[in-house]
């Protein structure tokens, strides 16, 4: 009887320990993990999007660094992290956004369960494409039609008080005011004939004058 108790309680650990190896080959496997890096513009800023998918079916959480690969493969900064909390067999992915660099690869690490900062086998290269963000943002600009490239001027009119000093009315000519000679006074009995005619009226009456006062003279000499 004690023996048969030995026996089971033998075959009860050994079973439990090949179970306990069986989950921890599933939580500590690194073939479990994949990656990939794509060109994301989702913040509107060019970034690489790492994204890691985890199909460990004992769900054991996982965590996920992503660091700089310098040229000979050895470590850069470290870029983002991620992490996993419940992983399944159908596969449970996390994303990191770090600087997007064309054709570029990153070195993943895993740290679950029994591992410890390993480095995925299969590191993900990015798209050797550009990567060019797009604004979604609505455009502002208006639907109707665009305005000129040039103002239109519009010549505003000149007011007389601002016109030119130099455009003064005409000043009429001094001969042309006046008027012909023997034409201007004819009608008023003005004009240079008439200083001519007064003159010889003024001797013809004095003449006339004397003569008739020489005539009165021999007219009373012959009364006496």
């Amino acid at each position: 009887m004690t023996f048969k108790r030995a026996v089971t309680a033998a075959a009860a650990a050994a079973t439990a320990a090949v179970l306990l190896a069986s989950g921890s080959a599933y939580a500590c496997s690194i073939s479990d993990f994949t990656a990939k890096a794509t060109c994301d513009t989702s913040t509107g800023e060019v970034r690489a999007a790492i994204t890691v998918t985890d199909k460990d079916p004992s769900g054991t959480p996982a965590d996920i660094t992503v660091r700089r690969r310098m040229a000979v493969g050895s470590d850069g900064e470290t870029l983002g992290t991620g992490h996993i909390e419940h992983p399944t067999a159908a596969g449970v992915s996390t994303t990191v956004l770090v600087p997007w660099i064309q054709g570029y690869q990153w070195n993943i690490y895993v740290t679950a369960g029994n591992i410890h900062e390993e480095l995925l086998t299969n590191l993900p290269i990015s798209p050797d494409t550009p990567c060019v963000a797009t604004s979604s943002h609505p455009s502002s600009t208006p639907t109707g039609p665009a305005p000129s490239a040039s103002p239109t001027v519009t010549a505003t009119p000149t007011s007389p008080a601002a016109a030119p000093a130099t455009s003064t009315s005409p000043v009429p000519s001094t001969s042309a005011s006046l008027p012909a000679a023997g034409t201007g006074l004819a009608e008023t009995g003005g004009g240079s004939n008439t200083t001519l005619i007064g003159g010889s009226a003024a001797v013809v009456i004095t003449a006339g004058a004397g003569v008739l006062f020489a005539v009165r003279r021999r007219t009373a000499a012959a009364r006496h």
